[in-house]
């Protein structure tokens, strides 16, 4: 059984995790994150979920030493909604997969471990394939990576629309985020002074975006649920026929906690990659709309892992099938 790793020095908060958890994983909790290092050095876990505010080792202070000992271990981390932006500058160093904003909904954490958990699944095969391929056949081929990146963004909202676009458009570290999580793959670090190019194209209608995914390639599609046109979840599988390859993204319109759990239940019907809570303050609309209420720091994040993932997946394939060849 899949074996999770909690640390949080509330005890009640460890307790209504294994509440929601222990059905479906086989989970150990400590208050003490040093007692957490003593024993993820005895015992191996596939993932650990961490708090960020604690009294003697914070969270990101925690999962760097963590990573020394288990670095394929999936790490989520726990926090209150005011550490979000310090978390997200942190994830280069550790790597955390995602961040979970208490109070949490069930059905999110649930979907959070299962997506962190699947990406884990698809390093390590990936790692597995890549060195069997590379040992047997070509032992000194480098990873060859893809450097420019079509995504379709699609939202009704024009101001939410165009925030969205211009930040991940926006001049960033994209290399150093696709490094390390290359990285974890093949334990082979990537060429230097190479860049990542995101060419997005942005629509208001769901059906002039299927018209474009038609006719040009498309390596990403990120898109808000709520659409006039037809829902997010019809537009992504409708992308994915066409592009078997597309990672998905799945934006949530609002923090209505009902649109949110029918859309995580319905990302069982289509393989998103990631389905994110932009709206993390209460929504303004028109032109008040900002990057600090859209979150975007987190989509960002989230366009990097959702592209390695492919890659990943994509590398594995390609390594199956020379393997078969030979």
């Amino acid at each position: 059984m899949t074996r999770i790793l909690l640390v949080d020095d509330e005890q009640n908060v460890l307790h209504a995790l294994q509440r929601e958890l222990k059905d479906c994983y086989e989970i150990e909790a400590f208050c003490d994150p040093a007692e957490a290092l003593l024993r993820s050095k005895a015992a191996s876990f596939d993932l650990v979920i961490s708090d960020y505010k604690m009294p003697d080792m914070n969270g990101i202070q925690f999962l760097k030493q963590f990573g020394n000992i288990q670095p394929d271990a999936a790490r989520l981390i726990l926090s209150g909604q005011a550490d979000i932006n310090a978390l997200i500058s942190a994830i280069n160093d550790t790597h955390i997969y995602r961040f979970i904003a208490k109070p949490w909904d069930r059905i999110e954490l649930l979907s959070c471990i299962t997506q962190a958990l699947d990406f884990r699944n698809d390093v390590l095969e990936s790692r597995r394939r890549a060195y069997l391929y590379r040992h047997t056949h070509a032992p000194s081929a480098p990873l060859k990576s893809k450097k420019t990146y079509r995504i379709i963004l699609v939202d009704q909202d024009n101001v939410a629309l165009s925030v969205m676009r211009r930040s991940l458009i926006q001049n960033t570290n994209y290399e150093g985020v696709l490094g390390a999580l290359r990285h974890e793959l093949s334990h082979i670090a990537t060429e230097e002074n190479h860049t990542v190019n995101l060419v997005v194209d942005a629509f208001t209608n769901a059906q002039i975006a299927l018209e474009h995914a038609k006719h040009n390639a498309c390596d990403l599609i990120i898109t808000a649920q709520v659409l006039a046109d037809m829902s997010g979840i019809q537009l992504l599988a409708e992308v994915k026929r066409i592009h078997p390859d597309t990672a998905l993204i799945l934006i949530s319109n609002g923090p209505d906690k009902p649109m949110i759990t029918q859309a995580i239940q319905a990302i069982n019907e289509t393989p998103v990659h990631s389905f994110l809570c932009l709206y993390k303050n209460p929504i303004e609309t028109g032109s008040n709309i900002s990057d600090k209420t859209l979150e975007v720091q987190q989509l960002k994040t989230a366009v990097m892992q959702a592209l390695t993932s492919r890659d990943l997946q994509l590398e594995s394939l390609r390594l199956a099938k020379l393997n078969e060849q030979h």
